[in-house]
């Protein structure tokens, strides 16, 4: 609890930050998280929660992690449900996000916006398991996730910069010159580790 800057968000929001000694991770202040598989898009729908939280972490600095479940399962989903473009669904993701994220900021929250993570590889034999396990569709491709990531990414920082939102944009530290993740900061076939949060220390200001 003494830390100034608190992670908030899904999965990510742990396994980026746990037991780092400057970043607080999402499940200090319960002892476990209650974000976990939340999307950007439907954040506002989570508004008590996140009051909750934010009311007991006055004068710090929250970093949002949010959008990698969207680019996961909702986007493709989506697209095949309603037939709307893909663009126009990233577009509107980043636009209802970072507009409640702007809400928040007015009401005294010194939020920032963690850039969405380089999707991880999902046919690893541990991976099969975990999707066997899933009751929604797995549907896009890594080839697909990767691009609806980079676009993602572009709109939440235009959105940011119309809002006055700090973005923290590290995307281009987390991936190799291939564009996949960095052996060092893989965590697992989904998630990153904490030395993520070094990076966001290393070339964020909290300020």
């Amino acid at each position: 609890m003494h830390r100034r800057i608190f992670a908030i968000g899904d999965s990510h929001s742990l396994r980026c930050f746990e037991n780092h000694p400057d970043i607080a991770d999402s499940t200090v202040l319960f002892g476990y998280n209650k974000l976990d598989a939340k999307t950007a898009f439907n954040l506002p729908r989570h508004d008590k929660k996140i009051q909750k939280i934010s009311k007991a972490l006055p004068d710090r600095h929250l970093i949002f992690v949010f959008g990698e479940v969207d680019i996961r399962i909702h986007i493709k989903y989506k697209h095949q449900q309603t037939g709307k473009p893909i663009n126009e669904l990233i577009r509107n993701t980043a636009d209802r996000y970072t507009g409640y994220v702007e809400s928040l900021r007015k009401q005294g929250n010194n939020i920032h916006v963690f850039n969405v993570i380089p999707t991880g590889n999902f046919n690893t034999p541990d991976a099969r398991r975990w999707k066997k396990t899933l009751c929604y569709p797995f549907l896009a491709s890594r080839e697909e996730r990767t691009a609806y990531t980079k676009t993602l990414n572009r709109e939440l920082a235009d959105y940011c910069r119309l809002r006055d939102i700090p973005f923290i944009d590290i995307y281009n530290h987390l991936v190799d010159a291939n564009g996949r993740r960095k052996k060092e900061l893989i965590y697992d076939y989904s998630h990153l580790n904490n030395t993520t949060a070094d990076l966001v220390l290393q070339h964020h200001s909290f300020t």
